[in-house]
């Protein structure tokens, strides 16, 4: 089998190029059960993003916010370099990055069954402004096509309660 450890913070090192907005993400071990990945700001995201596993974070290099919906309210986590946060299963959730901020999230993959979610809250009111949803089999080539569905139409990301229409990130 041939097993053996790598060097985790030089693996990083080798692929911050990959470490990039909008989804910023590279996964350690493609293929396997787990999807460990390493994830780079800044990001630009403003979804919030829903499924039916856990989520394990760790905060390598720089603090991050970790917004989330608990029980119906908007609150933000800070987790901080060096910290960790298990996000339980079906918790909305939006990570923020700065940039020159590094982590590791770890969950599983998915199973046939299950459908991931993204959902936009307008920044002013918190109406909820478009839902996407799809089986994830492919979290960096998966999650890309949504974002660019919900930013391709104005509609899509104009607030129907109070006008305010989101910003396009770039």
């Amino acid at each position: 089998m041939g097993l053996s450890a790598i060097n985790f913070m030089g693996w990083i090192d080798a692929n911050r190029d990959k470490l990039k907005p909008p989804v910023g993400n590279c996964e350690v071990y493609p293929d396997h059960e787990f999807i460990i990945m390493v994830i780079g700001g800044p990001n630009t995201r403003t979804d919030y993003h829903i499924n039916a596993g856990e989520e394990f974070f760790y905060q390598l290099e720089g603090d991050m916010v970790l917004k989330v919906i608990e029980d119906g309210e908007f609150r933000d986590i800070s987790i901080r370099e060096g910290e960790i946060l298990l996000l339980p299963a079906g918790v909305p959730h939006s990570p923020r990055r700065p940039a020159n901020t590094v982590g590791l999230v770890v969950e599983r993959q998915r199973r046939d069954n299950e459908i991931d979610q993204l959902l936009w809250f307008c920044e002013a009111c918190n109406t909820k402004l478009h839902r996407e949803a799809f089986h994830l089999q492919d979290i960096a080539a998966d999650l890309l096509p949504a974002i660019q569905n919900y930013y391709a139409s104005t509609e899509k990301h104009r607030c129907s309660q109070c006008g305010t229409v989101a910003q396009v990130p770039g």
